[in-house]
């Protein structure tokens, strides 16, 4: 892990790690967005930064269009130890115009052990 995060993590309560940004350089760069279909390369993100730093971790994801992935996601994301998981109630190509998935979000809440937070943008 870098040393440039070891040495913020005293500056800070926490790390939250945007995977939920469908900006075209952000998911051209594989960043973003992009980490939803990279469950592995997402995973391996949080755990090292769990392991790697003494504050807690959390992340930001979209839905996915199927809810049973998008929980599945969830479930891999949360098992690497991270504290929360804020979920955008919207997919990579919704746009504010387009209603918030609440009943995705509340879904997932039912389902994991860790705190779910609903990401709402009107």
């Amino acid at each position: 892990m870098a040393d440039r995060t070891r040495a913020r993590e005293q500056d800070v309560s926490g790390i939250d790690v945007n995977m939920g940004c469908p900006k075209e350089f952000s998911v051209k760069g594989g960043m973003g967005a992009a980490l939803l279909t990279q469950v592995e390369k997402a995973q391996e993100i949080l755990k090292t930064l769990v392991q790697g730093i003494k504050v807690p971790v959390t992340c930001k994801i979209r839905i996915l269009p199927d809810l049973v992935e998008t929980i599945q996601l969830c479930q891999s994301l949360a098992a690497t130890g991270i504290a929360a998981i804020t979920i955008h109630g919207r997919t990579r190509d919704e746009r504010p115009q387009h209603s918030n998935h609440s009943d995705v979000i509340k879904d997932v809440a039912e389902v994991l052990d860790i705190p779910i937070i609903a990401k709402y943008v009107l």
